[in-house]
């Protein structure tokens, strides 16, 4: 029997969120959000794309906050793109990207129309797995979601991922883009990096799966609470080998 079970199930993830037992997934998912909420204001129009289940309008607050993905789902408020956005130039306050961008077969692409419909000052704010050699192991161990560290995710004509599945994944693009931040500036002047850190180990593993259904044990929010410090304190410690997840906020100079 896999490990990993509904992948991809974004109606089923949605319907089960209030019945899951603990607060993994719930603290997860804010932990996930709620570093992006010092972006958006009263003012803002946000953007998100593969929203996948719809679950940051839970956790987010903005004027207008448009859910978009790439399959159509009654949350969904646009059909899109990721490297071909409907979107004007300078349109755009905030660009969301949860755990996208390891899915895209050409992030490149993705890139240089968030720099497009963005405003001068605007953000593109990255949540994204991070290729660590536990998260390695664990994909290796279940065949969850695959990772090619051959891949160019900077070469808009060399597909990172399947094209024609939106549900492909190669986990070692964010690596390959955001590890070494000096050449991502020098490939994308257009973006100031404002933000990057690593985070998550046992909260990540243990938040029994966002868009798929993970062995998970159920803890109260105050167990949750610990596990995070100890997540800080082991990423602090060995960030290549523990760190699950990162962040990343790009300013539209």
């Amino acid at each position: 029997m896999p490990v990993v079970t509904h992948t991809g199930d974004v109606a089923r993830a949605r319907s089960e969120y209030d019945r899951r037992r603990g607060a993994n997934l719930r603290y997860a998912l804010r932990k996930r959000f709620s570093w992006m909420q010092r972006y958006l204001g009263p003012t803002t129009f946000a953007v998100e794309v593969g929203c996948g289940a719809g679950f940051s309008e839970r956790f987010l607050k903005a004027r207008r906050l448009e859910l978009t993905d790439a399959e159509p789902h009654p949350w969904v408020a646009r059909v899109v793109d990721a490297t071909e956005l409907p979107y004007a130039d300078a349109s755009i306050d905030v660009l969301i990207a949860n755990n996208v961008i390891h899915h895209l077969a050409y992030p490149d692409r993705f890139l240089r129309q968030a720099a497009r419909v963005l405003r001068s000052g605007g953000h593109l704010l990255v949540q994204e797995c991070n290729l660590g050699k536990t998260t390695e192991w664990a994909l290796r161990l279940t065949g969850h979601e695959g990772y090619d560290w051959s891949a160019d995710p900077f070469d808009p004509s060399r597909p990172c991922n399947d094209p024609r599945d939106p549900w492909s994944a190669n986990c070692a693009i964010p690596n390959l883009l955001f590890d070494d931040l000096a050449k991502f500036k020098r490939r994308y002047p257009m973006f100031e990096v404002t933000q990057a850190s690593l985070s998550e180990f046992f909260i990540h593993f243990n938040n029994g799966g966002i868009s798929a259904r993970v062995p998970y044990l159920p803890l109260p929010v105050a167990a949750l609470r610990v596990l995070d410090v100890i997540d800080d304190g082991l990423i602090r410690l060995a960030p290549r080998f523990f760190a699950a997840q990162r962040r990343i906020a790009l300013r539209r100079v």
